[in-house]
């Protein structure tokens, strides 16, 4: 049975402090005595001593863009409208760890696509993992590689075909033994694929990011890739082909995209692959792993694609999210509903077969499953559902903020000024309880 504090329900503010709300000592003194039953003794969660401390305004405004998605005419998907909103505890708790402040005991969406918080969560997790793989394969003295590759798009084509052509391309590419071959000659250990999304003047443009593990540069001027016809029933064997590695990738991403009747863009920007400069390998793994970036900052250019600045006047969905948030508009509301609808169910990143395995990485965990970990550390306070409705309508982002920066007794301040009950847990707390 979970041990507490509990505090009345607030009362008028010149009455708080002196019958209903334990000062520091007296709570100090409750702690201690609790601490000697159960063998422990709970410690005040302290004031960050960081020198620039200062609110964290990035995840203000991604909890402000989920608030906005509470509306089923902008967010059909009810998983993503319960987000962050909608118990799945008899209590709340606000929880203080290494990474910050954080709640548990909530519903989670899981939607790296459509949840701006769930996203940069997913993002994070997704950064940490391909820094390891990359991290392994420098160590192993393998090359790493960034391959994009784009198609042809126009106004008015529909999202979910360009998103289907772009699988049918990537499926062209990597299937059939001219692949496993490729893959011997170049000793391609594995790759990681991630896809972007971002919208401008010409309509939607869908695209994929490739990081390549090989034991050879695949951009050197050096490299070729060798293959022979199947003689058959011809009684002189064909002649050996001599390819580029990259003209190889092209004539089959061009051919499955195709099949889907869409162009490639050749010779214009459709292939570009860049292998990293020796030492550069970990910045290139943060450019794969963040290009959802950064509403709050947390990086630069590449990987999940929903909070990257877009390039050359597109706009990232996110983007659009909070443009019509901000003016109301009806386009944006369309696209921001077509891009929810077509993205729906899709992975953002995809590993190669063995490639975690080569890595000693634990099985890959699914995006709801990331987004569903609880925030990790000791629980400063518990609500109700009443009372966290309270702390909702006042700003659930803002007593993150207060924890990170004035501690617990800054977190009980608050609560205080706003009369929103609140206990103190004297065990480690869990959605058991």
């Amino acid at each position: 049975m979970l041990n507490i504090v509990t505090l009345s329900k607030a009362q008028p503010h010149d009455r708080l402090c002196s019958e209903h709300e334990p000062c520091a000592a007296r709570r100090s003194e409750r702690q201690r005595a609790a601490g000697d039953r159960l063998g422990t003794t709970r410690a005040t969660f302290p004031v960050s001593d960081s020198p620039c401390r200062k609110p964290n305004e990035g995840r203000r405004h991604r909890y402000e863009m989920r608030d906005g998605l509470r509306n089923p005419q902008v967010m059909p998907l009810e998983r993503v409208r319960k987000c962050g909103a909608v118990p799945v505890s008899q209590r709340i708790a606000l929880m203080a760890g290494h990474g910050g402040a954080g709640y548990a005991g909530l519903a989670t969406c899981g939607s790296v696509w459509a949840c701006p918080v769930c996203a940069a969560k997913i993002s994070a997790h997704r950064r940490d993992e391909l820094a390891r793989v990359v991290q392994v394969a420098v160590g192993l003295g393998f090359k790493v590689s960034m391959l994009t590759l784009t198609q042809r798009h126009h106004a008015g084509q529909d999202l979910a075909e360009l998103w289907a052509s772009l699988q049918s391309g990537w499926n062209a590419v990597t299937s059939g033994r001219r692949w496993q071959e490729f893959c011997a000659q170049l000793g391609v250990q594995g790759w990681v694929k991630a896809v972007e999304v971002t919208h401008g003047s010409h309509g939607w443009h869908v695209h994929v990011h490739v990081l390549v593990i090989s034991k050879q540069d695949p951009t050197s001027v050096d490299t070729k890739i060798r293959h022979r016809r199947k003689q058959g029933r011809r009684r002189t064997p064909y002649p050996e082909e001599v390819q580029r590695p990259e003209d190889f990738i092209a004539e089959r991403w061009s051919r499955g995209l195709r099949k889907r009747g869409v162009d490639f863009i050749a010779g214009s920007g459709g292939l570009d692959w860049q292998t990293a400069d020796s030492g550069d390998e970990e910045a290139l793994g943060r450019y794969v792993a963040k290009m959802n970036s950064s509403v709050d900052g947390l990086a630069n250019e590449a990987t999940l694609g929903g909070f990257k600045k877009a390039r050359r006047g597109n706009r990232t969905p996110f983007q659009i999210l909070e443009d019509f948030l901000d003016t109301g508009s009806e386009t944006d509301l369309r696209l921001w509903r077509t891009y929810v609808s077509a993205s729906h169910g899709r992975k953002a990143l995809t590993w190669s077969k063995g490639l975690r395995d080569w890595a000693g990485m634990e099985s890959e965990m699914s995006d709801e499953q990331v987004a569903a970990q609880d925030q990790c550390g000791e629980a400063v306070a518990l609500f109700d559902h009443d009372a966290w409705r309270q702390i909702r309508t006042a700003g659930a982002a803002f007593l993150l903020d207060e924890l990170e920066l004035h501690g617990s007794e800054g977190v009980y301040a608050w609560l205080k000024k706003r009369r929103i009950h609140y206990e103190i847990p004297l065990v480690p707390w869990s959605t058991s309880t």
